[in-house]
């Protein structure tokens, strides 16, 4: 990717300690949100230290760590006992906003987290709501942004604010790091012969997955089937994949010690699939397979070497308007070692100038959830800042925890939001091209539903049909607004859209 951004907005170096700095000094103001600072547990309760202990004695805090909470009791002890345990040289407050939970999620922040801060939502704002409830009452100099299902090395908080403060940091707007899936994976390859489903069906496939154990756990929405599959099919509560001719997954299994690992399949007649994974002699098993589910297992021994997947590497834009991450579903091997200037963030992991965001007015609410943190890297480019990608800031993703990939609730804000994005912050061109495409697909896709059903004589699939007539719908819906806030980000920019084009990515 290429393309110039211009210098940012004001004159001097902007460093962490200079006086035109970030480690400014302001009054606490209170904030919109309902904000509860919880008093320390009484004697004899069990508390992990803060992560302000042993830090500068009465320095004002450099940075705020917001996380957005829902229903996610079970996700924060890691996340926040990995926050308190960061190796840095200033202090940094952590603010996060309970979404209406209705577990004991802040009974949990009272009892074992008084230095976290809550901001309590007497509804769900979604991600991007919720984070903006948090981000308005911000007076750090900067702001970073956490998922509650996210792991944060110890040095990940001082590595991911450095660059700020690094020559050229002035025109930095945001800072991303490298986020990988937790936990760690076992590469498998897969090859079988293949058949052809018949003349409605383009593709070649060989077996259907419906179920992935390890030592007795199903995982199969944990695994990542990116290399091997078409994507899950079915219904959300029994989803089930088509693989290809060959590839590989990546399974997750616990550090050290053999895993027996089971597999639920059948394919259109009986036939042998090869499993194949990473090990020395690089071992394999030849497995059958037939017509009706049969479960199968095999036992990988210890030394099969677990391996990092890239969740996130920074952003690109393609030139359709889909955004997508960089490195996504791919092992870390070194290919993203190096610092880069990339198009967009990712909400996971993202620093920000606050000043900044406090002009752009952060991520747009209406979003919800999904294509938030993109849209917020294209204003920030539109301003003229840089957005930079640091290796060595690592985070360990639990993916998909706090939602499932390709459930309604995915596909609607994905589709939806991404024509809104696009809408505010891409050329005439790219935004009109998208928004025309979206029905005509819509009604393509009804036509061969339709052809289908009245071919093999049964009710059609109308669900997905009806799915994207909903998000077209909230999307005009929502049009309106989103022309007003494109002539407003227009009329603010320093960096022209065709300008900003020349980032965006070929499929």
């Amino acid at each position: 990717m290429s393309g110039g951004t211009g210098s940012a907005p004001g004159g001097g170096r902007e460093g962490l300690n200079g006086t035109n700095g970030l480690n400014g000094h302001g009054s606490r103001r209170p904030g919109a949100g309902a904000t509860e600072a919880f008093p320390t547990p009484a004697t004899g309760a069990s508390a992990p230290a803060g992560p302000r202990e042993g830090a500068l004695e009465g320095a004002e805090p450099l940075a705020t760590v917001v996380i957005v909470n829902w229903n996610g009791a079970h996700l924060l002890p890691p996340c926040l006992d990995a926050l308190a345990k960061q190796d840095v040289p200033f202090t940094f407050e952590t603010h996060v906003v309970d979404n209406a939970s209705a577990d004991d999620s802040r009974e949990l922040l009272a009892r074992r987290y008084p230095w976290v801060k809550i901001v309590r939502s007497e509804r769900n704002l979604g991600f991007a709501g919720g984070n903006n409830l948090a981000l308005r009452q911000v007076t750090t100099p900067l702001a970073v942004l956490l998922n509650n299902d996210a792991i944060p090395e110890p040095d990940w908080l001082a590595r991911l604010l450095a660059p700020f403060d690094a020559p050229g940091g002035n025109r930095l707007g945001a800072v991303t790091g490298k986020v990988v899936f937790l936990p760690r994976f076992l590469r498998l390859t897969l090859s079988s012969p293949t058949f052809s489903p018949g003349p409605h069906d383009p593709r070649e496939l060989g077996v259907r997955i419906s179920s992935v154990t390890v030592d007795g756990r199903e995982v199969l929405r944990e695994v990542l089937w990116e290399k091997l599959t078409f994507g899950a099919e079915g219904p959300a509560k029994a989803p089930y994949f088509w693989t290809r001719g060959e590839g590989e997954l990546c399974v997750p299994v616990p550090e050290g010690g053999p895993v027996t690992i089971g597999v639920t399949w059948a394919a259109d007649a009986a036939k042998e699939v090869t499993l194949g994974w990473d090990g020395p002699g690089s071992p394999s098993r030849v497995l059958p397979v037939t017509a009706e589910p049969t479960t199968v297992s095999f036992t990988v021994d210890a030394e099969a070497p677990r391996v990092d997947v890239i969740n996130n590497v920074g952003g690109i834009v393609l030139t359709d308007g889909y955004g997508a991450d960089r490195g996504y579903q791919q092992i870390d091997t070194g290919q993203f070692d190096n610092a880069e200037e990339v198009f967009t963030a990712c909400g996971n992991g993202m620093a920000m100038r606050t000043e900044l965001g406090q002009r752009l007015g952060w991520f747009d609410d209406d979003f919800f959830l999904y294509y938030e943190d993109t849209d917020l890297s294209w204003r920030i480019r539109s301003r003229g800042y840089q957005i930079r990608y640091i290796p060595d800031a690592v985070l360990r993703h639990v993916h998909s925890a706090s939602s499932v990939e390709w459930s309604p609730l995915f596909v609607f804000h994905t589709d939806r939001n991404r024509l809104l994005m696009l809408t505010k912050d891409a050329t005439a061109r790219t935004a009109f091209s998208a928004v025309a495409r979206y029905p005509l697909t819509t009604a393509s896709i009804a036509v061969r539903t339709l052809r289908q059903a009245w071919r093999s004589r049964s009710r059609p699939a109308v669900r997905p049909t009806l799915l994207r007539v909903r998000v077209f719908a909230s999307y005009l819906r929502l049009l309106p607004t989103m022309l007003r806030r494109r002539r407003e980000i227009s009329a603010a920019a320093t960096e022209r859209r065709r300008s900003l084009q020349s980032w965006l990515v070929e499929r």
